[in-house]
């Protein structure tokens, strides 16, 4: 994981490049707004990459079409190798090359970049999840909130460039 510190500049930059209004099939009804133009804000200057934020893809790095999948966490907790990433069912669609996921505690003091995963390989070794159902990588409480498909931060990987 790479740990990177929010300022606030990015969070004036995220203010100022993005509309936040709530997204079609939102989980979190757009409440999750601010982290995910964060998250992409920060892969895109750590990875010196270019902000396109498409239906399909966020990002061009290195010619490589990527999808910022950005997830809150509660700050108490710092983020480990077992803490499960999902897409939702009703997301799979996107024309992206890879998937770098990001997690970021909820006061948005820092982030990690988790990793990378292609699109196909992502499929390939996500295991589903249906909605309500408990995570089994989870606390044993907390249910998934819409279908979707699951993996592990340690099948990430940092060096694809």
């Amino acid at each position: 994981m790479i740990l990177l510190v929010v300022t606030k500049e990015h969070i004036e930059k995220a203010k100022e490049l993005f509309e936040f209004k709530k997204l079609n099939n939102s989980i979190t009804e757009g409440d999750g707004n601010l982290a995910g133009a964060l998250g992409e804000i920060l892969v895109c200057e750590y990875y010196k990459g270019k902000q396109e934020n498409t239906y399909d893809y966020d990002l061009i790095i290195k010619s490589l079409k990527i999808d910022v999948k950005t997830k809150r966490y509660t700050a108490k907790f710092t983020p480990t190798q077992s803490w499960n990433l999902n897409i939702p069912d009703f997301n799979t669609t996107q024309a992206c090359d890879y998937y770098c996921f990001v997690g970021m505690p909820d006061n948005y003091s820092k982030a990690y970049i988790y990793g990378f995963i292609s699109k196909n390989e992502f499929y390939e070794i996500a295991k589903f999840g249906k909605i309500n159902e408990i995570d089994p990588n989870g606390d044993g409480k907390w249910k998934f909130r819409a279908d979707c498909y699951n993996i592990l931060i340690s099948k990430l990987k940092l060096d694809i460039f």
